[in-house]
Formats: C-alpha cells, sequence, structure tokens
C-alpha cells in the first residue's frame, strides 16, 4: 500500500483510505502564457503537442515562477509571472495532465454532468423533439450545449463563473479513483477559463486560464466568437494563478459527486450577506408583494383562478396546468395566512381538476376556452404534454388536501376523485412502460418519449396517496419508481427531463423533485435505502445552487440593485442562468432531510438558497431597473456570466412569481433565522 502520488517529483501525501491505484494519478502540470491562442512555451511547460509554440519565455522578458506544495491531502500548483516589458492581449495559462480515460464521468457544477456526452439536435431556442422516430424508450435528447464528445474527444471550453462553485471533477468509476481540481473564479484580471480536453488514450487536461479566453462563447442554443483578448501587462506587474488539486477514491458516481458536494461546501463563500438578515421577515415581505400584485393582475373572478401570464402579454397560454403555471400558485396561496386568497386558491383547485382527461392524467394549458395538449407546435409533430406538468399538478392537488383538511375544513369531491383517477394512471403507466418517461400522451397515459427523470415529481404524489388512501399499489409504483431512477440517473451522477423549454437537457428542478420524493418516501418505508438515494439526490441539489459571491459589473442593473446573488439556484445545462429560488418547491424537503441525517448542511444549503429569493422581488421604487415591471413581479434569471443576459442583467418577464409565495407560506420562520 502506496500513500502518495508523484507530481513532478514531489509527493502528494494521501488520506489513509486512498489506495495504489493513486499511484500515477497525476502527470507533471505544464504552465505558460498563450497569446492570440497559442501557447508561449517557458522553462516550465512540461506537456508537448500541437496546442504548444516556440519557447518566448523569459528571454521575451517574462519571469515565470512556478511552486507546489503538499497542503492537508491537496496538491497546491501556484504561478507567477513578472514583466520586464509591457505585454498586450496575453492570458495566463496552466494545464495539468491526468492518467483518467478519456470517457471518464465529468462534472462543472452547474453546467456540465458526466461531459453532456449526450445526443445532440441542433436547434436554436427553443428546441423541440423531432417528428419522427419518437419512441417510449427513446435515448436522452438535448440542444448542442457545451460538451465533451464520446468518441472523438473534444475542448469544453467555459468561463469560471459558468460553474456555481469553484469545484470540477473527473472520476473513472473502473478504477474507483478521481480528482477534483478547485479554481480560482475571479482574480485581479477578471473571470477565469477553464478548459477540459478529452482524446482517446491521451490524459484527461485541465487548463485554466487568466483571465478567460475561449475560441467561441456559448450562447442559449447556439455559438458566437468570444472576443477574448486577454489582458494587458505593463512592465513591472505580476500576475497569479493557483490550482488545488484533490485525490479521490469513491465506490461509485454518486460517491464521488458526494465528495464533490462536501468539499465545495466546505470551501463556499461564508461570510455574512445582509440579505440573510432577519429572512424570515423579508421573504414574507416579498411574499406580501407578490400576493398583492397576483391579486391586482392575475386574478379571473369569471373562471375562478389566478393566470400565469400577465394579460398585458397577450399569451395565447392563459394558465399552464403545471411547471410554469397553476399548480404551484395554488398550492402556495392555499396556504396563504389571507383568508380570501385561500378561498381562491380552494376555487382554483376546482378549476384545475377540470384540466383532467380520460385516463386521469391532465391536460398541459388552459388557452381562456379549452383545456390543450402542449408542444404541438410544429407541423406533423405529436400533441404531447411533458410529464412533470401533470405529475406536478396531481402532488398539489394532494398537498393541497392535506393542507384544507388539517385546518378542518371540508374536501370536496371532485379533488377526491380527481387525485384517486391520477394516481391510478401514474400506477398503469408505470406498469405498463416500467418509466412514466419525458412525454406522454394525456388522453392515453402512454409514454411516448422516455426516459427521463421528470417523472419523480410522482414520488411526492404517490406517497401523499398512499397517505390518504392506503393503496399498497400506490407505495409498491413509488418504490419501484425511487429504484428506476437510482439506477439510470443517480448512478450516472445526473438527472434530467424537468423542464419543457430545453428538450431533455440536464436540469436542477428533476433533481429537487427526486430528492423530496425520496425524502416523503423515506418517511413512509423508514428504509435506509431510501434516505441514502435522497442524500444522493441532494448533493445533486447542492452542484446547481450558486456558492459564491459572483460579482456583477459596474452599473448593471442587478448590481445597482445590491442583489447578493449567493444561493442562487441554477436552471439546466441548456439554459444556463440563476434563479432565484427552486421555481415548485419551497425546499422543505431539505430542512426534513437534514432532520433524519442530522447533517446541517442541507439546512444551511435551504438558507442559502432561500436567502436569494427576496432580493429578486420588484419592491416600490424601483420599476424602471426592473424593466417596468409592477411592483411584486419576480423574473426568473439572475445572470451571473454570459450564457443569456450579459452579466448583471436579467429578463424583464414576471415568472418567478411563485416562489417567493410557497416559499414563505411553506417555510417556518424560524427555520430560516
Amino acid at each position: 500500500m502506496n500513500d502518495s502520488i508523484s507530481s513532478n517529483g514531489t509527493k502528494l501525501n494521501l488520506p489513509p483510505e486512498s489506495d495504489a491505484n493513486l499511484q500515477a494519478l497525476l502527470n507533471p502540470p505544464a504552465m505558460g502564457f498563450c497569446k492570440d491562442g497559442k501557447m508561449l512555451e517557458t522553462p516550465f511547460s512540461v506537456n508537448s503537442g500541437d496546442d504548444l509554440c516556440g519557447g518566448l519565455g523569459e528571454a521575451s522578458g517574462l519571469t515565470m515562477k512556478r511552486s507546489q506544495r503538499i497542503e492537508t491531502g491537496a496538491l497546491i500548483l501556484d504561478m507567477r509571472a513578472e514583466a520586464a516589458a509591457d505585454f498586450h492581449s496575453i492570458s495566463l495559462r496552466q494545464s495539468v495532465d491526468f492518467s483518467l480515460p478519456s470517457s471518464s464521468y465529468v462534472i462543472a457544477p452547474g453546467v456540465v454532468y458526466d461531459g453532456n456526452r449526450f445526443l445532440v439536435s441542433p436547434q436554436p431556442y427553443c428546441p423541440y423533439f423531432p417528428t419522427e422516430g419518437v419512441t417510449p424508450d427513446g435515448p436522452i435528447l438535448i440542444a448542442d450545449v457545451p460538451r465533451l464528445a464520446s468518441a472523438t474527444g473534444y475542448n469544453l471550453e467555459l468561463a469560471g463563473n459558468a460553474l456555481t462553485t469553484p469545484f470540477l471533477g473527473i472520476y473513472d468509476p473502473i478504477s474507483k479513483v478521481g480528482v477534483l481540481v478547485e479554481i480560482q473564479i475571479y482574480g485581479d484580471w477578471g473571470v477565469s477559463g477553464v478548459t477540459i480536453t478529452t482524446l482517446p488514450d491521451q490524459p484527461v487536461r485541465v487548463t485554466f486560464t487568466l483571465p478567460v479566453h475561449r475560441q467561441q462563447r456559448y450562447r442559449i442554443c447556439d455559438w458566437v466568437a468570444a472576443d477574448e483578448p486577454g489582458m494587458d501587462l505593463a512592465a513591472g506587474q505580476s500576475i497569479e494563478a493557483r490550482l488545488r488539486i484533490i485525490p479521490v477514491r469513491a465506490e461509485n458516481i454518486p460517491a464521488f459527486v458526494h465528495q464533490l458536494a462536501l468539499h465545495s461546501f466546505e470551501a463556499r463563500d461564508k461570510g455574512p450577506l445582509e440579505s440573510r438578515r432577519n429572512l424570515g421577515k423579508k421573504l414574507r415581505e416579498a411574499a406580501d408583494l407578490v400576493e398583492a400584485k397576483f391579486d391586482r393582475f392575475n386574478w379571473v373572478e369569471s373562471e375562478g383562478f389566478y393566470r400565469t401570464t400577465l394579460p398585458q402579454t397577450n399569451s395565447p397560454w392563459v394558465m399552464q396546468s403545471g411547471w410554469s403555471g397553476g399548480a404551484v400558485t395554488m398550492r402556495a396561496l392555499i396556504q396563504s395566512p389571507d383568508a380570501t386568497r385561500r378561498e381562491r386558491a380552494k376555487r382554483m383547485l376546482s378549476f384545475l381538476c377540470t384540466a383532467a382527461t380520460p385516463s386521469g392524467y391532465f391536460h398541459g394549458v388552459w388557452n381562456g376556452k379549452h383545456w390543450l395538449s402542449f408542444n404541438a407546435k410544429r407541423p406533423g409533430c405529436r400533441a404531447f404534454t411533458l410529464v412533470r406538468r401533470p405529475l406536478e399538478l396531481g402532488r398539489d392537488i394532494l398537498h393541497a388536501m392535506n393542507v384544507v383538511e388539517a385546518r378542518g375544513e371540508a374536501l370536496e369531491p371532485l379533488w377526491i376523485e380527481t387525485a384517486r383517477r391520477f394516481l391510478d394512471a401514474v400506477v398503469s403507466t408505470e406498469r405498463r412502460f416500467g418509466h412514466l418517461g419525458y412525454s406522454l400522451d394525456p388522453e392515453t397515459g402512454d409514454v411516448l418519449w422516455g426516459d427521463s427523470t421528470g417523472g419523480a415529481f410522482a414520488l411526492e404524489a404517490l406517497a401523499h396517496g398512499y397517505r390518504r388512501f392506503g393503496s399498497p399499489g400506490y407505495l409498491q409504483t413509488a418504490k419501484r419508481l425511487a429504484a428506476h431512477y437510482r439506477e439510470h440517473f443517480l448512478l450516472r451522477g445526473f438527472t434530467c427531463g424537468g423542464v419543457g423549454d430545453a428538450l431533455m437537457a440536464v436540469d436542477s428542478e428533476s433533481s429537487y423533485a427526486l430528492m423530496a420524493g425520496l425524502v416523503h418516501l423515506h418517511e413512509i418505508t423508514r428504509d435506509p435505502v431510501h434516505l441514502e438515494w435522497a442524500v444522493e439526490a441532494a448533493d445533486l441539489v447542492q452542484t446547481w445552487t450558486l456558492l459564491y459571491n459572483a460579482k456583477f459589473p459596474e452599473g448593471t442593473p442587478l448590481q445597482r440593485l445590491g442583489i447578493e446573488p449567493r444561493g442562487a439556484y441554477f436552471a439546466n445545462i441548456q439554459n444556463q442562468h440563476g434563479a432565484p429560488g427552486i421555481y415548485v418547491a419551497s425546499g422543505i424537503e431539505l430542512a426534513t432531510l437534514a432532520r433524519h441525517t442530522g447533517d446541517k448542511r442541507f439546512l444551511e444549503l435551504l438558507r442559502e438558497i432561500t436567502g436569494c429569493i427576496p432580493q429578486m422581488v420588484v419592491k416600490p421604487g424601483q420599476e424602471d431597473i426592473w424593466g417596468d415591471l409592477p411592483v411584486g413581479s419576480l423574473s426568473e434569471r439572475l445572470m451571473t456570466m454570459d450564457g443569456l443576459e450579459p452579466n448583471g442583467h436579467t429578463q424583464p418577464i414576471d415568472t418567478f412569481g411563485n416562489v417567493p409565495m410557497i416559499a414563505a407560506n411553506e417555510l417556518p420562520a424560524e427555520l430560516l433565522d
């Protein structure tokens, strides 16, 4: 048994549990400057290849110094460069090769999971499924996002602030070893860059660049020229860069992601934020503004529901039953402290039950006259509903029934019958297909395209249904689905299929739905396996959470508003933006998980996520900064990088109003403060 690995002749002490497989994990690092996209070789550059050019090094006026040391089981690589002359448009670069196969699991939290090695359909936003070849067991299909190719190799170029944490990970499930690489996201010269290169039969290479120097820049389903010239270094100036490399042994991918989660949470920004002071009070005040806005602009008295879109948007989708829609609004307001809003939410619950189809599932959208199937937007494309829509609505009908009953109020027979028919539909689909797919035919309950973790919204619904009706079939279906999602998704280090505008992209909402469902299932079964799986899903939830204080450019709207973005919850690998909150969940299951495991990390994570929410609600006097959105509105986009709007900007569309309402109405204030 050898307790060290070698890097350029220096031994790195490993934790006692490490084994000899780590002996040759690291190859010597290469460092240097790049100019106009080419490396300027220095005496410290030990790699070779077509990306290196002739040595300029100290002869050109650059003095390069490199040092490395061992610190608490990690290899610290420092680089310092001093300029004896003026240099224009250069970038500091440091590369490390890892003796891991090109097929290794690669994670860059918030943007890359399993290297994003999925079948690609290059389409502009908003991408839709093809009209042919759609099958219940169809492959995972995504848009053209930053990714590693599975066979040919690919350079994956990222700006450092695309990551939710300063860690990325590479893991080989065969040898059960991997590395965590901690980078500097910001430096004196701006945002850093990270490039991951995987080529067949070649070591995996990670290259850190300061400032970022990409060939192309991703912008939602498209690519544009990066236009990142580098920095100007005057004579006498110096610049420094650092990488921290942690070797890890893990039994499987979830265990590796767990190590990444623990290290990144320990290294998170821990400084006090003003937005976290009196958080419970601030959240309640923000929710009151939003609820008042919903009363003023969204309530439709003649129909008895709160509409999804504002009337002035002229959207054909007056209400969506799930996802960006009515279910979670009803769930939030049926728990409102205001009696009038509670009664309105009960009327809305009855209206939502009219979306039920003969199968027991629900249609996706109300156009002002009829319930319709969603996504029938292209000629020849079979109408379908995103599976999480009916599952989310069924979940929230059952949750709302629990709330109403707990207040001593009577349940409507329509609610009970609708809930039971929905649960029976879920049981039928799982029995016939073995999973719930990504999309289904709401009239028949047939899976049209699958598999995905979008069906994980069913777990909480089935748990509520079992408690209410006592049907063993509901519990057995939940258990089978939980095992299915663990085998097909958690063990692969991602969840996907939880949103409707990104094909089956790896996403954060399905991660939370799976975690929440497993928590509810554990509370029924008390099976430690379900708790273990819930922790695995919660580790993925954490990877979608911004754990550092991202910087906004001076004068941008979010900077002027004083937004503290730590805790923003990122959307998916396609849309790549932070958001205030989890969208269709309060986060209460994180607190429940903390109670069951004794791990306070989950409660702290809940506070981080929740602390971001009230800041993003439009308050009196801020309307002009928010693009003239009315007071009480809430945009879903909190841009900390450049994938959509520029860093520090937002989208002036009111899409996230349910978030502060459900959080304030479900989370006890004392839990947050």
